[in-house]
């Protein structure tokens, strides 16, 4: 696969938000390609604002006010034909687990995606890694004001990356560790009912389920608007055995839940991994998910 990452600074100061004039951005079909360019997206009055809008690189969101470093990795047969589309699997805390550029996991996501499709386990994938220019601002994303994250996920970043790539807009993958869990669970308690699916496959590793209560919330809703209908999902939960108890609790909790709800078109797994912790089992558990997630791809 050839990735493709622009190098980033710092947060570039946000501009006044303003409506967005509609910018074609032209399909990039070769790993070649420099994708490094500032695109004129706004005017106001008196003044001409120049938003980041890179993918990958720099990515500013007017949901958030923040700009994110986007990371895209395409597959090794994405130039072979003009016309296949493939499916996208984002990748949440990209600083950490996108490339393998970090400590956290060696290799990273690029890597197990590889080893994947070699071994015929999975299908070429556009891979997109969600990360930051400057300040982490995970726990704000994922946790304090997730409805700003969701909002720039599906109204920003997933439409300029289906318009800039030849991506399967049927399949769509979220996958995170840890409070990227709680993100990834969040958005498919939040989104799992809509006739127009955002995501269809999550992968969800070593999340804690009970902060602020936003997960059982979620969950409630979802359960009122279906009313007993049913909806398409599949999601892989895991966890070390041998994570902190609020870990492995609300794992537990949010399996059985969904469990005794019985959601019609729910495809669901919960696997406790035996002598892992929290941040060994990053990995292990991404591997196997993918790999779950996508088990009926070739039928």
């Amino acid at each position: 696969m050839a990735t493709l990452v622009a190098a980033c600074g710092g947060n570039a100061a946000a501009p006044a938000e303003v409506d967005l004039v509609p910018t074609s951005v032209p399909t990039v079909i070769s790993s070649d390609v420099t994708l490094s360019t500032s695109v004129p997206t706004a005017t106001s009055s008196d003044v001409t604002l120049t938003v980041d809008r890179d993918t990958p690189g720099r990515f500013y969101s007017f949901r958030t006010g923040d700009t994110y470093k986007v990371y895209v990795d395409l597959p090794a047969s994405y130039d072979d034909s003009l016309s296949t589309q493939f499916p996208v699997v984002y990748v949440l805390d990209a600083d950490w687990y996108f490339d393998g550029s970090h400590q956290r996991l060696p290799g990273g996501v690029v890597d197990i995606v590889e080893s994947l499709v070699l071994a015929g386990d999975l299908p070429e994938v556009v891979l997109v890694g969600v990360g930051y220019t400057g300040t982490n601002e995970r726990g704000r994303d994922f946790i304090s004001t997730p409805r700003a994250f969701h909002s720039f996920l599906i109204g920003e970043l997933i439409p300029a990356i289906d318009e800039r790539f030849r991506t399967d807009p049927s399949s769509r993958t979220l996958v995170g560790h840890s409070d990227g869990a709680f993100a990834a669970i969040h958005a498919f308690l939040r989104f799992a009912d809509q006739a127009d699916l955002i995501f269809h496959k999550y992968v969800a590793v070593s999340g804690d389920y009970g902060k602020r209560g936003l997960i059982w919330d979620a969950e409630e809703r979802l359960n009122r608007r279906l009313a007993g209908d049913g909806f398409t999902a599949t999601v892989f939960l895991a966890v070390g055995e041998l994570d902190e108890d609020h870990f492995v609790s609300t794992n537990q909790q949010l399996h059985e839940t969904l469990e005794v709800r019985a959601y019609e078109g729910l495809e669901l797994i919960h696997r406790v991994y035996g002598a892992y912790h929290h941040g060994d089992l990053v990995g292990r558990a991404f591997k196997d998910g993918l790999r779950w997630v996508f088990t009926d791809w070739g039928l």
